[in-house]
């Protein structure tokens, strides 16, 4: 048995569309305006994204009323997101032989919310942005609940693959998501799939 912690924008939800729609809304209302397109979005991702908010001079007092306000603004097409095709299969497979987890950028409450609507229950928790907003300390933290035990972080951005081997863990990338498998190679990745399917064949074996 291992531990598997998955992102879960770009590796279980498809959501760039409204991620970018709505979070660029709520950068621009706080006065942040470099958030305007898809591209701007994923250059966010090369590393931590509220890391890279820091950088670029805003205060965890403006970040953290972005993250209010998107959390308001995506609500109402929560609804409307969808999977990725397989990824339900893959996660109630890879569930049946390990511990899986939700680390993410995103809000807990959102991505509970549509794994729900969507009849996935194999999470052991999910832990969002509003916990803990370095992916390092919350893979730490869950880490430290399985002790000896193998752990994989599995993501689709550059930023996934360096947060997940600062934490300790063997990282997975996958090419579906947000960021290119050339960009996610970038982040030196210890192993790159495909498709779900692949995914879940890889951690059969782990």
């Amino acid at each position: 048995m291992a531990l598997v912690m998955f992102d879960y924008d770009g590796v279980i939800v498809d959501s760039l569309d409204v991620f970018t729609l709505r979070f660029s809304q709520a950068c621009r209302e706080h006065g942040f305006e470099q958030i305007k397109a898809p591209k701007d979005v994923i250059s966010l991702f090369e590393g931590n994204v509220y890391e890279t908010m820091r950088k670029c001079g805003l205060d965890e007092e403006i970040i953290d009323a972005i993250l209010k306000r998107y959390e308001a603004l995506q609500g109402v097409q929560l609804g409307n997101l969808q999977l990725f095709e397989g990824i339900p299969e893959a996660l109630e497979q890879i569930s049946k032989k390990h511990d899986i987890y939700v680390i993410t950028s995103n809000l807990s409450s959102a991505t509970i919310q549509v794994l729900k609507q969507n009849g996935i229950s194999s999470f052991r928790d999910v832990i969002g942005a509003e916990k803990e907003k370095s992916k390092i300390r919350k893979i730490l933290s869950v880490m430290s609940l399985h002790p000896g035990t193998p752990a994989y972080y599995v993501g689709d951005t550059k930023g996934d693959m360096i947060e997940g081997k600062k934490a300790g863990t063997l990282t997975i990338g996958v090419a579906w998501g947000w960021h290119t498998p050339e960009k996610i190679k970038e982040g030196l990745p210890d192993h790159l799939v495909g498709t779900p399917r692949e995914l879940a064949e890889f951690l059969m074996y782990v």
